[in-house]
């Protein structure tokens, strides 16, 4: 059983395209076996690097030299990821009458039932947000259970939110779903060393 697994994305809920809401969204999940291990890889990143001990990795926020460091550091750590990548503009009516907690919610529950059980067999499932979003956090839970419950999963794992600047699991997740949308729109590969340890599912969904 590992200690933790991270969830967060890149793109957002909103479907005023016109307005600047994003096409895509990408949701990730990260796990590994050796959390420390996965630590002190990041680490030795930002020493290389010279960047602060504390700095927080951030898709959208880091330039491309951090991006490629990052991936690098990281492609003999062992870790386990899966990134649902949803084109929201091929998505029936429905979704784009839901409020973003129910949609958030709907996308993890869509990923938690197809990755394989070893991404799973965690203890505590943190998500990237503020403690006090207490109707989010609660919406999300729901939405694990049923996912882990309908694969006949009987352990649930402890579900609350957590600010990435303090968690590199979440970062983790931040840049993979980052990386994974900038691919879908025809940017730049940063997953190549990473390839490996990585799934990417498609949404496919029902009307």
């Amino acid at each position: 059983m590992r200690a933790y697994g991270f969830v967060d994305w890149s793109g957002n809920a909103g479907f005023k395209f016109a307005e600047g809401s994003s096409s895509y969204l990408a949701l990730a999940l990260v796990s590994a076996d050796d959390y420390n291990g996965l630590r002190q890889a990041l680490l030795k990143t930002r020493i290389r690097l010279g960047l602060p001990n504390e700095l927080e990795f951030h898709f959208a926020h880091n330039a491309d030299p951090v991006r490629s460091a990052f991936f690098s550091g990281l492609s003999d750590v062992h870790w386990e990821g899966a990134v649902l990548l949803v084109d929201k503009r091929s998505l029936p009516v429905r979704f784009t009458r839901m409020a973003a907690p129910a949609f958030y919610s709907s996308c993890l529950e869509y990923l938690l039932a197809r990755v394989p059980a070893s991404l799973i067999k965690i203890e505590r499932l943190l998500i990237d947000g503020k403690k006090k979003e207490q109707v989010f956090t609660r919406t999300m839970r729901v939405a694990m259970s049923c996912a882990l419950h309908t694969r006949g999963i009987e352990h649930t794992p402890t579900l609350r939110s957590e600010p990435a600047h303090q968690w590199d699991g979440l970062q983790l997740a931040d840049m993979l779903a980052g990386a994974v949308l900038e691919r879908a729109l025809g940017g730049k590969n940063y997953l190549r060393e990473v390839e490996k340890r990585l799934r990417i599912y498609q949404h496919q969904a029902i009307n």
